[in-house]
């Protein structure tokens, strides 16, 4: 007998939260998602700590193995059993209960993940030698989490350990080990362990990649001296390369320059010869610089070798204690110069080898977060330690990061700039003398801020959102149910639409996702069975097909070490995600109920309409990634020889509305298909979505829509519509031919 627990509040210990978060965290980095936690045999804190937000579900020994294997074909799993009970002495009796679980489970493929907590003298003991043996024979193991006093019920020196086994097979796997310090920031210990569950060799401070799989008979203890060294003859890299990858520290791609004392230099007039700005503390203190016309800029005649060039960063060396950001930082831009730097509360460094536009604007956020107050010494006035920041780690090359944050700098400067107006003309209604052409102005000029906030304010309003931000088939379904749901004496068709809102948001995920796999080669078993049944003239593909494309997405893709911006990650999170699981299962349950006549009564139907919008809120929420995948009908393409150059007319799908003006934008590349859909991705790029998704003329409603593929009969084929459910033969054998090349039929 199972049951699920709610999560409850537990206090852990540092040493304790450290060792749960890294031993979760390693979960989702070995297997893609989050572990499900089962307690064995009594429902244990260990259990909920693992779990965090997740239900925890109880089970006997007996039935154990069954329950495992059942959940291990949704996500990874940790058993969690009586660990003071797997602590005692001897050899009988204390871990045979596991061995008979271990032995019995079935697991459903070679990428399952299961996680065993365990006293470390279970595989590091020779009196447990046997326990080893009993396991080594089906599994192999992937991760080891090691951690002294993380249990608050069990002695501080007591080691414990997460290991993460998988089933054994012909495919020998990297083994990752990582022992948690016992006190230290979560952040640091987090970036040091996903750090090292990217290496496929070497070692950090608490871990390392195992050179060779543990055997049954070897000592399982944790060994940084077995760590795999990289490969010596990995192939050499291009030297820009090269030296980008050397680059992995402050010191490493920053020099200092030379700065200048504000009297040190005689002061002079802006325009005389030799004139040079010295820029202050304050001339910079927003994290871009103040324009000499707007301050009481400083002029002096300043050296060439303390002079600043285009591309120096100059940054704050003083913080007080009370702020919660980083130092101010800017760049110098060439319109700066000629320009140095006052040196008595300012850095001033430059590049020594060169970086792409997007890398330094990243390097320069960065340097303008909070990551800096951990390098500063002193009381209520902190000062940065330059040499401190030398061994500062820098982030990685991330184009899509930069891009996200230039998009909340623009946010950020035009929410400014209104706040600059409104105050503006707040005050202004005080120094009029002209009461009346005061007010009239402030009604006049007020109106257009008024009307930037009141569309501002609707961004608040999750259904606003959905309407005007989601892939269009969905939007305007959600567009339904706000009408229909508004019609308060008759629940029936708003829930009608509710149910199938939420199908068609999975079957449009899932095409897309599909889509997008066959392009990088990948084959999702769910489509095979789908093909098989198109084929044969069976059922049409429903609730149920699209779900479980999103299911086994993560694991079809996972070998492909896709970029974390590529949109295939998106839909594999989302079809791995356990909240929208639980949503799902919920809402199809009630999909089923209403497809085998088993609909809600009359009195029952208001809460079940309450339940699954809830329900489809969520789902919707979860799914707003969807909102930077934007949908588009490509019109027209032009392509520019010279410049190498295509420039793409299409029509942007986004939002409850068909008819939308023509968008414009370039790629690298003239192989677009004009009358095609795609989705744009964060860098620009577009994936082709023919012929799982296409834009034609509905024949019964003569509005454009989106089909996709949903029957045969008779030897004919059908597509059918996303917005409205119409059907639509195929009349063209180029459609039939292309639905048959990817799989389809």
């Amino acid at each position: 007998m199972t049951h699920g627990a709610e999560p409850a509040e537990h206090h852990a210990s540092e040493p304790s939260r450290l060792f749960f978060d890294s031993a979760r965290l390693a979960g989702v980095g070995l297997a893609g998602s989050a572990p499900a936690a089962i307690s064995v045999d009594g429902s244990h804190p260990a259990a909920h700590l693992i779990s965090q937000e997740q239900p925890v579900e109880t089970v006997g020994w007996d039935d154990a193995a069954e329950l495992a294997s059942a959940r291990l074909r949704e996500q990874p799993v940790v058993l969690v059993a009586g660990i003071t009970d797997l602590m005692a002495d001897g050899t009988a009796g204390t871990d045979t209960p596991l061995r008979t679980v271990l032995e019995r489970l079935e697991s459903p493929s070679d990428d399952a993940l299961l996680g065993l907590l365990l006293p470390a003298s279970l595989i590091t003991s020779r009196r447990h030698q046997g326990f080893r043996a009993s396991m080594a024979r089906r599994w192999q193991p992937a991760g080891v989490i090691y951690s002294t006093g993380a249990l608050p019920e069990a002695h501080p020196s007591e080691q414990l350990v997460l290991l993460y086994v998988r089933p054994r097979s012909a495919q020998t796997r990297k083994v990752h080990v990582f022992r948690v310090p016992r006190t230290g920031r979560g952040a640091d210990v987090e970036q040091e362990l996903t750090h090292l569950l990217a290496q496929p060799s070497g070692s950090t401070e608490h871990g390392y990649v195992l050179a060779q799989p543990w055997t049954a008979e070897a000592n399982w203890r944790f060994d940084p001296s077995a760590a795999a060294p990289p490969p010596a003859d990995a192939a050499e890299p291009d030297a820009n390369m090269e030296a980008e990858r050397s680059a992995r520290t402050f010191g490493d791609l920053f020099e200092r320059v030379k700065t200048a004392r504000k009297d040190a230099f005689p002061h002079l007039d802006q325009g005389a010869p030799g004139a040079v700005r010295l820029l202050r503390f304050r001339d910079f203190s927003a994290g871009t610089l103040v324009p000499a016309e707007e301050n009481d800029a400083v002029w002096a005649e300043i050296p060439p070798d303390r002079q600043l060039q285009a591309g120096d960063i100059v940054m704050q060396s003083v913080l007080h204690e009370s702020t919660t950001r980083g130092p101010a930082v800017a760049v110098i831009a060439p319109e700066d110069l000629p320009a140095a730097l006052e040196g008595s509360m300012n850095f001033a460094f430059r590049l020594k080898q060169p970086v792409e536009d997007h890398h330094l604007r990243l390097l320069v956020a960065y340097l303008n977060s909070a990551v800096l107050q951990r390098y500063t010494a002193g009381g209520t006035i902190r000062r940065v330690q330059w040499k401190a920041i030398q061994d500062l780690p820098l982030p990685a090359p991330d184009e899509a990061l930069v891009d996200a944050l230039d998009e909340l700098n623009e946010a950020r400067r035009r929410t400014l700039a209104w706040h600059r107006e409104a105050t503006a003309l707040r005050q202004s209604s005080f120094t009029d003398r002209d009461r009346e052409a005061a007010r009239q102005r402030i009604i006049t000029e007020g109106r257009v801020l008024r009307l930037r906030v009141e569309a501002a304010s609707q961004l608040d309003d999750d259904s606003y959102i959905y309407r005007t931000t989601l892939p269009y088939p969905i939007a305007l379904r959600w567009r339904e149910v706000e009408a229909k749901v508004s019609i308060t004496d008759d629940p029936g068709p708003a829930y009608q639409a509710v149910l199938a809102t939420a199908e068609i948001l999975f079957c449009y995920c899932a095409l897309v996702a599909a889509a997008l796999a066959y392009w990088e080669g990948v084959t999702i078993p769910r489509m095979s069975d789908i093909r098989s049944r198109l084929t044969s003239g069976g059922n049409p593909p429903g609730f149920g097909d699209w779900v479980a494309v999103l299911q086994e997405l993560p694991s079809a893709v996972r070998h492909l070490g896709l970029q974390p911006n590529h949109p295939l990650t998106e839909f594999a999170s989302f079809g791995a995600d356990q909240d929208v699981l639980a949503a799902r299962v919920r809402i199809y349950g009630q999909r089923n109920d209403e497809a085998h006549e088993r609909r809600a009564d009359e009195l029952d139907l208001p809460g079940a309409l309450q339940t699954a919008l809830a329900d489809l809120k969520f789902l919707l929420k979860r799914a707003l990634f969807l909102a930077d995948l934007p949908l588009a009908h490509v019109t027209l393409v032009r392509w520019d020889a010279l410049r190498e150059k295509a420039s793409v007319d299409h029509h942007r799908l986004m939002g409850d509305h068909p008819i939308v003006p023509i968008s414009i934008l370039e790629q690298d590349h003239p192989g677009l298909e004009v009358g095609s859909l795609y989705v744009i991705d964060s860098e620009r790029r577009l994936h082709l979505l023919r012929p799982f998704l296409t834009r034609q003329l509905c024949k019964r409603c003569r509005a454009w829509s989106t089909f996709h593929l949903e029957r045969t009969h008779n030897g004919k084929v059908f597509l059918k519509s996303l917005e409205h459910g119409h059907p639509l033969p195929v009349e063209e054998p180029s459609m039939q031919a292309a639905l048959q090349q990817v799989g389809l039929l």
